[in-house]
């Protein structure tokens, strides 16, 4: 992970501005331009490319591939996992010798329009996409490769990562430390595959997951969208409207690291300490999680491994090599930083 003296060096802005940006501090009067260049450069120095680069006699060389990404710049910026996803794709492709071109979605149309004029070998697309947004992209070409997604997993590649896994890594962790009433924050429904409203996967699997822990652990589902500011202020009230006589939750299982820095903003206002009075648990983990005081400890989707599979399915479509789509799932890894404390128990 960089630090952000290293952060410093390479952009030339201040600790505290980049602090700052990193931790979402909206009071923070930058351009929109530098905060997408520290976030970029946070997610270039937080993946480091470990693949050596050999370009000679390489199928890979003389591909062009389309990027397509489903957010935008503004939407990146409060939550740059995608936007680091993204930077992941740029070096492994630059790596194995592939030109990569950005893709537009172009609604009138109903087309994806890009600056290359020959035809693309492939599309590399990030995230989730609406039916007319797939069928705009096989017009361009029947080699598409989805990350972060699978929708008609009979028909397309996907690299996605395996929530599950991740969840019950998460809650067994906390379990482990002694944590018997664990909150998840999150939104109760996002969009699937293909951008239709469905319950929230991580928060299905959690509340799933939570009945085979037995009565002694206690699962509560805390509504919030993931953005800082309204998971804060639903924090603060969450806690106070907690009686007296009510047991108290002692953890946070959180949706994402946007999330987790609400939740920290929250009980911070309240004077509460992390992880001496709450703990809290986070998902994603990029360079956001160590930047907080306390650092977070979290769930870590191993996104260089899934672009490094979404790569080689495109080869291997390019290649002709076989017919059958493939969905391949990366699990996750448990990453103990400073804000989960243990909880004892005494009979």
């Amino acid at each position: 992970m960089a630090t952000l003296r290293e952060l410093s060096e390479i952009t030339g802005y201040s600790i505290a501005t980049i602090s700052r940006v990193l931790n979402g501090d909206e009071t923070l009067k930058v351009t929109e331009n530098t905060r997408t260049m520290i976030l970029e450069a946070a997610g270039r120095m937080s993946y480091p490319n470990k693949q050596n680069i050999n370009r000679k006699n390489n199928l890979s060389e003389h591909l062009k591939l389309g990027i397509v990404e489903m957010v935008s710049v503004e939407e990146s910026e409060k939550d740059p996992y995608y936007l680091y996803m993204k930077n992941n794709v740029e070096k492994c492709c630059f790596s194995n010798g592939i030109e990569t071109f950005a893709m537009q979605y172009d609604m009138r149309e109903g087309c994806y329009r890009s600056a290359v004029s020959r035809e693309l070998d492939g599309i590399l697309a990030i995230g989730q996409f609406r039916e007319e947004q797939i069928i705009a992209m096989k017009k361009c070409t029947s080699r598409i490769v989805f990350l972060e997604s699978s929708p008609f997993p009979e028909t397309f590649c996907s690299v996605v990562p395996d929530y599950e896994v991740g969840i019950r890594q998460g809650v067994d962790y906390l379990v482990e430390q002694g944590h018997r009433k664990i909150v998840f924050v999150g939104p109760e429904f996002s969009t699937d595959s293909t951008c239709r409203q469905a319950p929230e996967l991580r928060r299905k699997i959690f509340s799933e997951y939570l009945k085979q822990c037995g009565e002694e652990v206690q699962g509560v589902q805390m509504d919030a969208e993931w953005q800082g500011d309204d998971v804060a202020e639903q924090i603060v009230q969450y806690v106070r409207s907690l009686s007296e006589t009510e047991e108290r939750p002692t953890a946070f299982f959180t949706y994402n690291e946007t999330t987790a820095l609400g939740v920290l903003r929250a009980l911070q206002i309240m004077g509460y300490q992390v992880p001496e009075d709450f703990s809290i648990l986070s998902y994603n983990d990029t360079v956001l999680a160590t930047v907080t005081q306390p650092q977070l400890s979290g769930i870590r989707i191993h996104i260089e491994e899934m672009v490094k599979n979404a790569v080689w399915l495109m080869e291997r479509l390019v290649k002709g090599e076989d017919d059958i789509p493939l969905k391949i799932s990366v699990p996750s890894t448990l990453v103990v930083r400073e804000s989960v404390k243990p909880v004892y128990h005494f009979e």
